[in-house]
């Protein structure tokens, strides 16, 4: 008679557990991706990418929003394929690419493979506005690494449209923010090669 009550005993626990994990609804993992259309600049060149960092608070598995006042709200469900940093190192990588034709590189590269010229990346904010957009807070700096000289450095607010209330839509408009990134990295680029060139 004991055995049986404690046979009950388990098999209701286990049936009560699977009944609560069923409650709990499957992580959704999104990507950040390459938006650039149409080569602007065709560099037969080296382009590296990195170090590419983002402030510790958006460097987080969960897709992170501000919740007003200083508060952060963090999404259990909806959370990022791939450590955020990576993400927009490649997507940066992507649409410079696809940009200007030249052979890119992700950081760290070999000593052997050092590239003509880089983009190190700052990201302080990455997040939805109250007025229906999106906004990346970005600090970056473009050098010419075989001639040690820095080209251009740069603090940008870049506003793209929200066209959506769900995770999808905030993820393709902040694909459509780095790509508007690489789009003033490579006007930085052009600029300083017609300097050097006239």
């Amino acid at each position: 008679m004991t055995l049986n009550r404690w046979l009950i005993g388990v098999i209701g626990a286990v049936l009560m557990s699977g009944c609560i994990g069923s409650r709990s609804p499957a992580p959704s993992y999104h990507l950040l991706t390459a938006r650039a259309q149409n080569k602007t600049l065709a560099l037969d060149t080296s382009i590296g990418i990195g170090p590419v960092r983002v402030a510790p608070f958006l460097n987080r598995p969960n897709i992170t929003t501000h919740a007003g006042g200083g508060a952060l709200q963090f999404n259990d469900i909806e959370r990022w394929g791939e450590p955020l940093e990576q993400g927009i190192q490649r997507v940066l990588l992507q649409n410079i690419t696809i940009l200007t034709g030249a052979e890119t590189r992700n950081f760290p590269w070999r000593q052997s493979a050092i590239p003509q010229y880089a983009v190190r990346i700052d990201v302080t904010d990455l997040d939805k506005t109250a007025d229906g957009n999106t906004a990346l807070e970005v600090s970056w700096m473009l050098e010419d690494l075989k001639n040690s000289r820095v080209l251009k450095t740069q603090q940008q607010h870049l506003v793209a449209a929200l066209n959506g209330s769900d995770i999808g839509a905030l993820t393709n408009s902040y694909s459509d923010l780095f790509a508007q990134l690489a789009q003033q990295i490579v006007a930085a680029l052009q600029q300083s090669l017609a300097t050097q060139n006239p």
